[in-house]
């Protein structure tokens, strides 16, 4: 999964990457006025348009590998962890 990462020491808040990407997942924020523009790693949508503008090159392409051994849809690992009455006749 490619996401946005911004880096703290690069990064001026300017707000650039908030206001004129406009995110539509609203990843880029900051908590408080004070504290530097971070991205929400779960909203990212990976388009790197924030990326794209950044006037101080802060934003960098991060790329979060899956687990080897995590299956995502395994119909029979499913079927085996469902409770029965889920599994309805069989």
């Amino acid at each position: 999964m490619k996401r946005a990462i911004i880096d703290s020491k690069k990064c001026k808040s300017c707000k650039v990457c908030e206001v004129e990407a406009k995110c539509t997942m609203h990843a880029p924020f900051r908590e408080s006025p004070d504290q530097k523009m971070w991205i929400d790693f779960y909203k990212c949508s990976g388009c790197m348009k924030c990326k794209t503008i950044c006037p101080n090159e802060a934003i960098n392409e991060t790329i979060k590998k899956g687990n080897k051994n995590e299956t995502l849809c395994d119909g029979h690992a499913f079927a085996e962890n469902m409770p029965e009455w889920l599994r309805g006749q069989q």
